[in-house]
């Protein structure tokens, strides 16, 4: 009997992901990867594994909090250090959105956005679906 409700569990979950569909954002940031029949076998032994997943952020965008009491001039100071370029102002103040402007990693940029005293939290701007 319990395998029964494992297995309709099962069903139901796999309808509702099947059913699922991207947002606008997701599909865009997804449309270059490769899709798994276009991976031959020779390149797929010679990825890692960050090139065979799709990303779950939006590639080049960073959502960077700083800490109360910033002036814009610290903001702008920051941008041109890391080549940020302010996207829009997210819901609460301090929140910024913005977009690496050079060849430099979402992570990179990050871990660079952390040693500055004034930026509270920096993360990537994650992909939201609707699951």
């Amino acid at each position: 009997m319990e395998c029964m409700s494992i297995f309709r569990y099962i069903i139901l979950v796999l309808a509702v992901f099947s059913c699922a569909q991207l947002d606008p954002a997701a599909k865009k940031a997804l449309k270059n990867e490769p899709q798994l029949g276009e991976i031959n076998i020779r390149e797929n032994t010679q990825m890692g594994p960050s090139r065979v997943e799709r990303p779950s952020y939006v590639p080049g965008q960073v959502l960077v909090k700083f800490k109360d009491g910033i002036d814009k001039q610290a903001v702008e100071t920051i941008q041109r250090a890391l080549s940020l370029k302010t996207i829009r102002v997210v819901r609460r103040p301090n929140l910024f959105l913005m977009r690496i402007m050079d060849e430099s990693s979402v992570e990179a940029v990050i871990e660079r956005l952390r040693g500055f005293p004034e930026v509270a939290y920096a993360e990537p701007n994650f992909l939201v679906t609707g699951h």
